[in-house]
C-alpha cells in the first residue's frame, strides 16, 4: 500500500518537461502510496547535476522552477538509507541494483534495464501503462490474523522512522492485541537510527485505571518488543464536544493507513478492510495525537523497553 521507489537521477532530471511533470508529481504524492528513496544520500544533488549536464544549456527559467517544485514535492516525504552502499566507480543503476540486494526497494525506475532485472521498471513502461510492480492499490481486504495484518503494512514499516499505532481498545493483557503488535515490531528495521515508535489508545469506560493499565503494559509488552527498541504507550481522554477516539490507524513519517475493525486479531475467517490515507486525512489524524496541540487530553504515557530477542 505504501512502498519505496528508487528513481534514477538522470531520468528525474527530464521531468521538467511539462507532460512528465504533470504525470510524475501526482504519482509520488503523499497519499499515492509511492515514496521516493533518497538513494544515495546526495540524490537530490545528483538530479540537479544531471539536469545541468543534460539540459543546462537550453533550460528556461520556467524549466528550472518546475524542476525545483517537483523535487520539493516528491521528496516530502522521503525514505532515508543512512547505511546505503555506493560505489563511485559504478553508475547509478548498477549501484541501485546492488543496494537492492542489501535492503530491497519495491521498484527501481530507470531509463533502461540492460540486465533485465525484474525489480527495474523503465519510464516508457509507466508512460505506456504496461509496467508491472507499478500499481499502488489504495485498499486491501485481509484476514484478521497477526501475520496478514502485519504483512499488508510491512513495506511501510520497514522504511519508517516514526510509527504510531492507534487503537482505542488496546489492552496489553490481551493476546489478540499483543500478537499483531509483536508482528509489526519484528518488521521494523532496527538498524535505522533515531526511530520513534508509539502506541495510542483511549481511556474508555471499560478500561482500568491508569495505574493498572500502566502495570499491564510494563508486565506484558517487553516480551513482544525487540531488544533495542522502546515503545511509548499513550492513553488519551476525549474532550467534551470534541473529537472521538474510535478509528484505528497506523501513521508513519511516510504516510498512513486506516483499519476498519482494529489492530487486533479476529476470529478465524474474519476479514478487515485496510485503506491508505489521503494526504489531507493523514495530516489531520497525525495532528490529533500531538501531545502539545492534539485533539485529546493525555491521561498518561509510559515508555516500555523491549527485551525480545527472537
Amino acid at each position: 500500500m505504501i512502498h519505496e521507489y528508487a528513481l534514477e537521477p538522470e531520468l528525474v532530471a527530464s521531468w521538467h518537461d511539462l507532460q512528465k511533470y504533470r504525470l510524475f508529481i501526482e504519482m509520488f504524492d503523499l497519499g499515492a502510496g509511492r515514496v521516493v528513496s533518497r538513494y544515495p544520500k546526495k540524490w537530490v544533488k545528483q538530479v540537479w547535476d544531471a539536469f545541468e549536464a543534460d539540459f543546462g544549456q537550453t533550460a528556461r527559467p520556467l524549466d528550472r522552477n518546475r524542476m525545483g517544485k517537483l523535487l520539493k514535492k516528491i521528496t516530502k516525504p522521503v525514505v532515508k538509507r543512512p547505511d546505503c552502499i555506493w560505489d563511485a566507480a559504478c553508475d547509478w543503476l548498477t549501484n541501485a541494483e546492488i543496494e537492492h540486494t542489501r535492503k530491497s526497494f519495491h521498484t527501481i525506475l530507470a531509463r533502461n534495464n540492460p540486465r533485465n532485472n525484474t525489480i527495474v521498471v523503465r519510464e516508457s513502461e509507466v508512460m505506456e501503462d504496461t509496467a508491472e510492480r507499478w500499481d499502488a492499490p489504495g485498499t486491501m481486504t485481509i484476514p484478521r490474523t497477526a501475520e496478514e495484518i502485519a504483512n499488508c503494512v510491512a513495506p511501510m514499516l520497514r522504511c519508517a522512522t516514526k510509527i504510531l499505532f492507534i487503537d482505542p481498545y488496546f489492552r496489553a493483557n490481551e493476546e489478540r492485541f499483543r500478537k499483531p503488535l509483536a508482528a509489526f515490531l519484528r518488521i521494523v528495521d532496527t538498524r535505522t537510527s533515531k526511530i520513534t515508535i508509539e502506541l495510542h489508545t483511549a481511556d474508555r469506560d471499560s478500561a482500568p485505571c491508569w495505574e493498572v493499565f500502566q502495570q499491564e503494559c510494563e508486565d506484558r509488552l517487553p516480551a513482544v518488543i525487540p531488544e533495542g527498541l522502546t515503545l511509548t504507550v499513550h492513553r488519551w481522554k476525549e474532550r467534551e464536544d470534541g473529537e472521538k477516539l474510535h478509528n484505528r490507524y497506523i501513521l508513519t513519517d511516510i504516510g498512513g493507513v486506516s483499519f476498519g475493525t482494529g489492530l487486533d486479531e479476529g476470529d478465524p475467517g474474519v476479514t478487515d478492510d485496510v485503506a491508505r490515507l489521503s494526504a489531507d486525512t493523514y495530516d489531520q489524524r497525525l495532528k490529533g495525537y500531538d501531545e502539545r496541540n492534539g485533539a485529546f487530553d493525555l491521561d498518561g504515557k509510559v515508555p516500555v523497553a523491549g527485551r525480545a530477542t527472537g
